[in-house]
């Protein structure tokens, strides 16, 4: 599923190019409940952030971090597309504080390589960070596979998967492992 998330704001009267404040993120994310109702287990839904310039920390706060925690019971994937620069700090900013806040991490996988030269935003690990661009790059691609490129112990790799998985940053899918 796709959302253009300039027309589910335009469709909650909100005025574009910015999405600011938690107000704003509280509306945005209950009409996004609504269109979430219909999907399917495992479907990944993305949000297309095309034309909107800004998203600030109480809106993400609001939204995405809601979405992304909602992802994990619920049982789909978020993918981004087309985030501002300004918008992957933000993001990438809420989700470090996160992490050092609260009792766990939270990533998004996007579309598109970012700013940050990585097709994720949120505070990973070197090794994870190296598991997903090789997924990304590769498609899919096996525990053994993965242990080759990273030059990592098969145990080892195995927990860091998992805690990937638990992010709902990649998937196994016919005993692969695949990004979102």
């Amino acid at each position: 599923m796709i959302i253009k998330v300039a027309k589910l704001a335009r469709e909650t009267k909100m005025k574009l190019p910015d999405l600011i404040t938690r107000p704003v993120g509280r509306l945005m994310y209950a009409k996004m409940k609504d269109k979430l109702s219909i999907i399917g287990e495992g479907e990944t839904v993305v949000l297309d952030f095309e034309n909107v310039k800004v998203i600030d920390s109480s809106f993400i706060d609001e939204f995405l971090v809601k979405l992304i925690i909602d992802a994990e019971t619920a049982d789909f994937y978020i993918k981004v597309r087309n985030i501002s620069p300004v918008s992957e700090i933000n993001i990438d900013s809420v989700f470090n504080s996160y992490s050092n806040y609260k009792s766990g991490r939270l990533a998004v996988i996007r579309e598109e390589l970012g700013k940050n030269n990585r097709y994720y935003i949120g505070p990973l690990t070197e090794h994870e960070s190296d598991i997903i661009d090789y997924l990304k790059l590769n498609h899919h691609a096996g525990v053994e596979e993965i242990s080759r490129f990273c030059g990592m112990e098969t145990g080892v790799l195995k927990k860091i998967l998992e805690e990937l998985m638990r992010l709902r940053v990649i998937r196994r899918n016919d005993g692969e492992f695949v990004s979102v």
